[in-house]
């Protein structure tokens, strides 16, 4: 007796998104929907200059000004946050120093907008501007001033020296031995929701802050709050309202939601920060832009013999994701063919920019696509990975219990890596560049090379990207 097929009820079902209904015929609620009786508006005052010690601050002409309720500054928020455990370096409002232009120096909660921003105006912030490193290869050549203090050496943040086998005599096996740098110029997210918070707070023995927030990541938000208002978790429930967008732009705990509750704790009334859409662009946590530099030693069948990749991350002024996502540029480089022997030195700098961090849009970083050449091979490797379409890369693809691990990014896109590869090139999507391509063929030694160009401009050390 054949066996009868089971019922399921979900599985292969046209069922309805339990949120469709509420969002086509706009009911659904967003954070800045939220509207509490005797709500307050706050504004946040951000620093013209991208990298200067604040001298002082008067901020008694705002606080004067008919209709304002409360202002702030980084002294009333003196404790620092930030979304990994290794970089906690921010601070609600600058405290004592600012680190890119954006950078939240005051705020104000007031009966309305336009007296808020009136207020901000009135706000008169005195600075010394310190040197500003507008690159990720200006701070590593320039150790001083530091924007950060805990920075693994001068303005480097991280630093990352990991290798898996013997990569030298991995090159010393291949019959070609590739040297690549590449430069993606970072890119942001561009939700087309801004970011918003609204806080309330119950007085009393114990007391109870409620944050409704367009956040993708309410627990991390949650914490943030407890460590910077110094309240006990039980006094703070975080909601996260539906997004609209976020795509990893809205992952960490920001300024303006801490704001938003203390300035709720000082008035005893609601209150709610909107961003601009240009104070979104301040928020950031884009995509890094990243330097890469890529050996790599191949056999005359395809087989991949070894690896040596570097990176270099511009990190912006402050740590967010940062240590992951160095990590990330070189975990994912051997996801796609089997390396068997692979190593990665990368580095991520703080500059005097809005801060980077993750973007959950494939590709995830640019980082993890490996751009193979579009003109022809060198001699004797016609049959390498990148001339060998689809049936080389499923046969050198990682294998299971191997370094490499993992599937392609590329999935099931039809036409050969490098067609598509130089597709992604082309692409103003992803702002990938070619700077120097340079080959070497020990099977054709003593041959020109079929491609060269000047080295790189070099960087100081682990980090150096000549050849």
């Amino acid at each position: 007796m054949g066996s009868r097929k089971p019922t399921l009820r979900v599985v292969g079902k046209p069922l309805r998104k339990v949120d469709a209904t509420a969002k086509v015929m706009g009911t659904t609620k967003f954070a800045d929907d939220v509207v509490l009786p005797r709500m307050l508006f706050a504004k946040l005052l951000r620093s013209p200059h991208p990298h200067a010690r604040i001298v002082a601050i008067d901020t008694a002409p705002a606080a004067a000004l008919p209709g304002v309720k409360a202002v702030l500054t980084g002294k009333d928020l003196p404790i620092p946050f930030g979304i990994l455990p290794v970089s906690q370096d921010e601070h609600a409002l600058a405290l004592d120093k600012v680190r890119f232009v954006g950078d939240p120096v005051a705020a104000v909660a007031a009966t309305s907008e336009e007296i808020a921003t009136q207020a901000l105006d009135l706000i008169r912030v005195e600075y010394e501007p310190l040197r500003p490193f507008p690159d990720a290869l200006d701070a590593v050549e320039h150790a001083e001033p530091q924007i950060h203090d805990y920075a693994d050496s001068g303005n480097i943040h991280k630093l990352i020296d990991l290798e898996f086998g013997e990569v030298d005599a991995g090159f010393a096996e291949a019959d070609v031995v590739r040297e690549d740098v590449f430069f993606f110029e970072g890119n942001t997210h561009l939700p087309m929701e801004q970011h918003a918070a609204v806080a309330d707070w119950s007085p009393g023995p114990h007391g109870k802050v409620t944050l409704w927030s367009s956040t993708q990541t309410p627990h991390y938000v949650h914490r943030a709050l407890a460590k910077v208002l110094e309240l006990g978790p039980a006094q703070i429930r975080v909601i996260a309202c539906p997004n609209g967008g976020g795509f990893g732009g809205k992952s960490d705990p920001f300024s303006h939601e801490i704001v938003a509750a203390k300035l709720a704790m000082a008035t005893g009334r609601p209150v709610k920060i909107t961003l601009t859409r240009e104070e979104v662009f301040y928020c950031h946590r884009g995509r890094h832009p990243t330097l890469m530099w890529v050996k790599t030693g191949v056999k005359k069948d395809g087989a991949i013999t070894g690896m040596h990749f570097k990176s270099l991350l511009d990190g912006g002024g402050y740590g967010s994701y940062g240590v992951a996502s160095t990590y990330y540029t070189g975990a994912l480089q051997t996801v796609t063919y089997h390396v068997p022997r692979y190593k990665f030195q990368g580095a991520r700098a703080f500059t005097n920019k809005p801060p980077c961090g993750p973007k959950r849009i494939r590709p995830r970083s640019v980082s993890n696509i490996w751009c193979p050449p579009t003109r022809s091979p060198p001699t004797g490797c016609a049959s390498a990975p990148w001339a060998s379409g689809r049936a080389s890369r499923k046969w050198f693809a990682a294998r299971d219990g191997s370094r490499s691990s993992g599937s392609s990014p590329w999935g099931r896109a039809s036409g050969s890596p490098a067609r598509r590869t130089s597709r992604a090139r082309a692409s103003p999507s992803t702002g990938t560049r070619c700077l120097t391509r340079a080959c070497s063929s020990s099977a054709t030694a003593g041959a020109a090379s079929p491609c060269s160009a000047a080295p790189p401009r070099s960087v100081k050390a682990r980090i150096r990207f000549s050849r």
